[in-house]
Formats: structure tokens, C-alpha cells, sequence
């Protein structure tokens, strides 16, 4: 090591105000927030090894009597000064003895007047013998994960970064909407709204608040999570299909934002008549659901407002290419007429069906859809640990 080159001076005091938040809880009394073990020039010449604190608090903290302390091979120990004040959100840098660090394994603890550790470094090793330091990533970020350490170039008594927090306000505001008020089988609903401002979590680590969008019907419960865009908007899909497990019936929308929720409704109908008006029809035959994919069972039912003894009642199924993929006589059991038709998932037809039926001097017919498996779409969020 050649040179001598002072980056600091013993018991140099230096002052930075700073008005951020922190992405982490900030820490309520005074950390080590930068500290270069292993600067330019030689160190068993100068004094030049140095420590910066930081007050993250919105008070003056006294650290008189407090230590700054190696750990490791050296264990060398400075003492503040008594009536050493850190004014609010202000840095203090320190330099103390040649070679008071070690290059390599060193870790640093901040001690107050009773020998309690307040504050204590990663395990850092540095080799480089320049400019460089170990910093905390944000001023005082709460933690002493080495992974929210960064080794750059130094930022003695002054600043490592800053980062606005934005917290959740007591005037967030959180919209939603459906695009209609009631749907038919088949269709898709929208369920969109805003935000007006974002919010993010602080631990473990920061990240995004995420949007939570339950959405409860008849036998039907699902949870989508997105993340508001630049804009401050979101949206989501859902696809009203009765192989996604959608009934007829009322279904209701509550989004959640930051403790802040949002609700809305909407109903899903369907062209199907239900069993009680087709009792009253000579005769009627209809499906379990109105859509189905490839490899399904399709239950079918037929009533008849006579039941004939010993008299059977003839169906089939017709493909939308006028194939028929099933036929035959039923009886009926308690007055219903029943039976399953598997939908053949090798070569699949879709389109729509026909159902026909015959019973003594009686016909009635019906139709059901035969759709590709849906996959809805979920909305992908990316963003990075740390901006």
C-alpha cells in the first residue's frame, strides 16, 4: 500500500439532514450506516480506517460514553466523547487508530454507555484497498442482513441512498366496478377499478401491496391477486362457464387494498329451463349444465307429463357435424328418464349439440355446447426486491 491518502479525520463531525421514510421500520436509536475497513494508502501509517453513524430518529440522540468496537482480531475499542449529540436524521463519522480493522471476517458492534450492543455489522471483508465501502443500501435500513449491505463507493458523512415509503393514508381511496350488472353462460365478466396511490410492505422485505379480489357465489369461491399499474388501475377477468364451476345465481366482489375494501355484485343467468316449468310440458328433456368439454359425462333428463307402461322413450345426440354420437330407450325410474353420454376427448366436435327425444306420440328436443377447455387469465405482476 503506497501513499498516504486521508479520506477522514479523527473525530471529523459531519452533519446531512435528510427527510425520508425508510423501507424498512427505521430503527429507533442510532446505527452504523457505512464503514470502510480498508481504504486507500497504507493503514499502519495513517489513520484512515473510519465509521459513519446515523440517527435515523426524528430526536437528537446523546451517544457520549458509547463505543465503537472491532470484533475480531484486533478488538480495538473507541469511546465518543461525553456530550456527543446526533441531531435527527445526521451522520457522525469517525476515525480512530492505524490499522483498526481487519481486511477480511471483521464485524463492527455500536455499544452504548451500559456495553449493550445497539447496533452491529454484517460480517465484511474488503481487499481492495481503495474507495470503496460497506454501506447500508438506504440510510439506516433496518436490518443487518448482509444482502441489504452494498460495497460501493464510499459516501462518507453524507447520504447512501434514500427511499420513499408510501404508506397506506387514512384517505386511500379503492374503486370497483363489473362492466355489466348480469351475465349469460359464455360470457366474461370484467372486474375492474383504481387505487389512489400505492402502498407497499415493509417485512420481511419490500415489496408491493398486493390487491386481493375474492369473488363468492352459489358452490363458488375464488382469489385473484394483482397489482395496480402506473396508472394506478387494475383488472381482471372471469370467464362465466359452467366447466370453470359457474352456477346460475348471484355472485359478489369485495376488493381488498391496504386494509381499505371495495364491493360490488353481479349475476350470472342461463337460457336452461329449470326442471319445475318443464314438468309441466308434455314432455321436455334437457342436460345438467348447458356447456361441456371433451372427456366429460353429460347427464341427461327427460320428464313427461304421462308416464306409459312399458312404453320407452327414444333419444339422440347429434353432433354439430349431424353425426350421432348416442342413441337408445329409456325407462323411467320415479317418473324421470335418465342417462350419461360420454363426450369423446380424442377427436372433439365442438359446437352445439342436438338432443331430440320420442315418447309415444310426444317429441321435444334440446342443445348443449361443447367448448374448448377455458383457461382464464391471470394477471402477472413483476417487480424487483428493492428498486
Amino acid at each position: 500500500m503506497n501513499g498516504t491518502i486521508s479520506l477522514v479525520f479523527a473525530m471529523l463531525f459531519v452533519v446531512g439532514i435528510m427527510v425520508p421514510a425508510f423501507a424498512q421500520s427505521a430503527p429507533d436509536n442510532v446505527v452504523v450506516n457505512e464503514i470502510d475497513i480498508n481504504p486507500p494508502g497504507d493503514d499502519s501509517k495513517t489513520i484512515s480506517e473510519w465509521v459513519e453513524l446515523y440517527n435515523p430518529t426524528d430526536s437528537s440522540i446523546d451517544v457520549g460514553g458509547w463505543k465503537i468496537a472491532s470484533t475480531t482480531v484486533l478488538k480495538k475499542t473507541m469511546t465518543i466523547p461525553d456530550g456527543t449529540i446526533i441531531k435527527p436524521k445526521s451522520f457522525l463519522t469517525y476515525s480512530y487508530q492505524n490499522v483498526w480493522f481487519t481486511d477480511s471476517g471483521e464485524s463492527v458492534e455500536l455499544r452504548d454507555k451500559s456495553g449493550v450492543v445497539v447496533d452491529k455489522t454484517p460480517t465484511l471483508s474488503d481487499i481492495h484497498n481503495d474507495f470503496k465501502s460497506w454501506q447500508r443500501i438506504y440510510d439506516g435500513f433496518d436490518t443487518n442482513d448482509s444482502s441489504d449491505w452494498k460495497f460501493a463507493t464510499s459516501t462518507a458523512g453524507s447520504s447512501n441512498g434514500k427511499l420513499i415509503e408510501t404508506q397506506a393514508s387514512k384517505e386511500l381511496i379503492l374503486t370497483v366496478s363489473v362492466d355489466k350488472p348480469s351475465y349469460l353462460f359464455g360470457e366474461t365478466a370484467t372486474i375492474s377499478g383504481s387505487v389512489s396511490e400505492k402502498v407497499f410492505i415493509e417485512k420481511p422485505y419490500f415489496q408491493p401491496r398486493p390487491i386481493t379480489v375474492n369473488i363468492s357465489g352459489p358452490d363458488y369461491e375464488k382469489t385473484v391477486t394483482l397489482y395496480p399499474d402506473f396508472k394506478l388501475k387494475y383488472k381482471t377477468t372471469l370467464s362465466l362457464h359452467q366447466v370453470l364451476g359457474i352456477n346460475q345465481g348471484d355472485y359478489s366482489v369485495t376488493v381488498t387494498y391496504a386494509d381499505v375494501t371495495a364491493d360490488t355484485s353481479f349475476s350470472v343467468g342461463t337460457s336452461v329451463v329449470e326442471k319445475e316449468e318443464l314438468e309441466d310440458l308434455p314432455l321436455s328433456i334437457i342436460t345438467d349444465k348447458s356447456e361441456y368439454i371433451p372427456g366429460q359425462l353429460v347427464t341427461i333428463k327427460a320428464y313427461a307429463d304421462n308416464i306409459i307402461p312399458f312404453e320407452g322413450l327414444k333419444f339422440t345426440v347429434t353432433d354439430p357435424k349431424g353425426k350421432i354420437i348416442a342413441n337408445g330407450n329409456l325407462f323411467p325410474t320415479k317418473g324421470e328418464f335418465k342417462t350419461t353420454v360420454y363426450l369423446d376427448n380424442v377427436n372433439p366436435v365442438y359446437g352445439t349439440y342436438e338432443l331430440d327425444a320420442e315418447y309415444f306420440d310426444k317429441s321435444a328436443s334440446s342443445t348443449f355446447e361443447v367448448v374448448k377447455d377455458f383457461k382464464e387469465d391471470v394477471p402477472i405482476s413483476l417487480w424487483a426486491d428493492k428498486p
